[in-house]
């Protein structure tokens, strides 16, 4: 592929990508105008985002095979793209755990609720006092699991990986580039500091975009490998679809927010 499919994806629906990353919720956070009650919330979906996550990277693990010797480099393409797949993966497990411990602390230190309940559930509504997945959470396990089933290959479960943290990344950025020009200390912040101080800079940690431009190492030189015409084709229209749910999902993964 001339154009590296990272690049080329990030071509694709603009307007989707500018949602999940634009929006209310993370104008609220970066201006220190996040109720703690929708904060919660989020941080309770997100946690267990998290937790799937691990199982996804795990599944596209157990798709690589390394060789049992060490490969010719010249003559060892695949195996390379494969093994730093693996170091990538391996990274994103490390990476994952000490997030998971890190929203355990600064929800301990903020006193979050990290089993709060959504804020839009009605009390009378079934099963509303039973914490868990909400609808978006759930489609975006279903999504996991589908991007790593044996009916997918490594690639497309990558672009899946690179396309979560970018939107991840990118938000953050927005919410920080909000957060730096704002008057306020972040102590007077509705949740008391928590996202100026501890979040967003986690977020937005020039380690993590590191990470993520690895990723997109990693995704770009597989894609490369790829050879023949019409299978080049094939792989564009099925990474477009992932990157496209991966885009529709993130937007609604943010909590709605009065804006100001």
């Amino acid at each position: 592929m001339s154009t590296p499919l990272t690049s080329h994806l990030q071509t694709l629906h603009h307007s989707l990508f500018h949602s999940a990353t634009r929006h209310p919720f993370l104008r609220a956070a970066g201006t220190g105008t996040l109720p703690p009650r929708i904060l919660s919330a989020w941080l309770s979906q997100d946690r267990l985002y998290a937790q799937s996550y691990i199982r996804f990277i795990g599944s596209l693990l157990a798709k690589l095979r390394l060789p049992s010797h060490n490969p010719d480099p010249a003559n060892s393409s695949h195996a390379t793209a494969e093994g730093r797949a693996v170091d990538v993966l391996i990274d994103a497990l490390v990476n994952i755990r000490r997030e998971l411990k890190f929203f355990r602390d600064v929800a301990k230190e903020y006193k979050f609720d990290l089993e709060a309940l959504p804020v839009d559930v009605e009390a009378e509504d079934v099963g509303a006092k039973v914490f868990g997945p909400n609808p978006i959470t759930h489609a975006y396990i279903d999504l996991f699991m589908s991007a790593s089933s044996p009916a997918t290959t490594v690639l497309e479960g990558m672009v899946v990986l690179w396309a979560t943290e970018i939107c991840y990344l990118r938000a953050w950025q927005y919410a920080s580039s909000l957060s730096s020009s704002a008057s306020s200390l972040p102590e007077n912040d509705q949740d008391g500091g928590a996202l100026r101080k501890q979040f967003i800079p986690n977020w937005t940690d020039p380690e993590f975009e590191a990470f993520v431009h690895k990723i997109g190492d990693v995704v770009d030189e597989m894609a490369g490998l790829v050879k023949g015409n019409e299978w080049r084709e094939d792989v564009l229209a099925r990474c477009a679809f992932w990157w496209r749910q991966v885009l529709w999902l993130e937007e609604r993964f943010w909590p709605v927010v009065e804006q100001a």
